[in-house]
């Protein structure tokens, strides 16, 4: 056991701080507006303002009979995070859960709510746990469906805020769902980084030339690919590099000094693992 933490001490830790962070932001945010959420958290609070039962006992309850049944859908250290995160952010609810800002606005409590949950869900996520509920599930129904497990997510954290139709007044099942796309918006920065990557691909005659002073001014590798033309069949060379999005900008200065008729693509890269690239996992 202390070997495992020896070894895994820096995401347990990212996993604490990301639930304590996220438990912030319910009990000091969505509550005081009575908002929703999605997933088990989301399931949580609908239970409580229907029941008026905890969130931090239901979500764990909940939590644990979603992980102990997908449990064979998700790897080991997947599945070990899970249970640490879902377990501390359990704890943290009822920790938090007198922490009261006194703040009423919906917008306020929208926006900095989405935001902090957010943080807070990028953290753990980045280590590459999850916070159970509906992503467990989603993996299931991909495993015996043609579903996507993404798609499985947005179904069914679509049915539980719908499901606060129920329970709460629609203005403020309204601003949950604004609160929704900011959490999402705020996820994606932290899992991202500050720095998001960009990935580029040049064709271009002078694609060599283009690739050694690339890697000059970014210090890091290009890879050249061998291509045919789609219409007149010429063989042809095509130039990929990942780049910090800083550097987009002066990469297409240096593409357009040496082949002002090259053609580029630049698209969002999500993850990027090795070389000159830090792994935050």
């Amino acid at each position: 056991m202390s070997a495992f933490i020896k070894k895994h001490y820096k995401n347990i830790i990212l996993c604490l701080l990301g639930t304590f962070i996220n438990a912030i932001g319910v009990n000091c945010f969505l509550l005081g507006s009575d908002l929703g959420d999605g997933g088990t958290v989301g399931i949580s609070l609908s239970l409580l303002y229907a029941f008026g039962l905890s969130p931090a006992w239901t979500s764990l309850i909940i939590n644990t009979i979603v992980v102990f049944i997908g449990w064979k859908f998700l790897s080991k250290m997947v599945a070990i995070y899970t249970v640490v995160s879902n377990t501390a952010l359990s704890f943290f609810l009822h920790l938090t859960e007198n922490i009261n800002l006194g703040i009423d606005n919906f917008v306020i409590n929208s926006v900095f709510g989405g935001a902090i949950i957010g943080i807070g869900a990028g953290l753990v996520i980045s280590t590459g746990s999850t916070l159970g509920g509906t992503s467990v599930i989603a993996k299931i129904i991909s495993k015996y469906t043609e579903m996507k497990t993404s798609q499985g997510i947005f179904i069914l954290d679509a049915i539980v805020v719908l499901s606060f139709l129920m329970v709460l007044p629609l203005k403020h099942v309204l601003f949950t769902i604004i609160m929704l796309f900011i959490t999402e918006r705020a996820t994606s920065f932290i899992i991202e980084g500050f720095n998001p990557k960009k990935g580029v691909t040049i064709i271009s005659s002078k694609n060599e030339v283009i690739s050694d002073k690339i890697n000059t001014f970014t210090g890091r590798g290009s890879t050249l690919l061998t291509g045919k033309g789609g219409y007149a069949k010429t063989d042809t060379t095509m130039l990929y590099v990942v780049v910090p999005q800083s550097q987009v900008t002066r990469v297409k200065k240096l593409v357009h000094e040496e082949d002002e008729n090259a053609f580029l693509v630049i698209h969002d890269v999500r993850d990027v693992l090795g070389s000159t690239f830090i792994n935050v996992k």
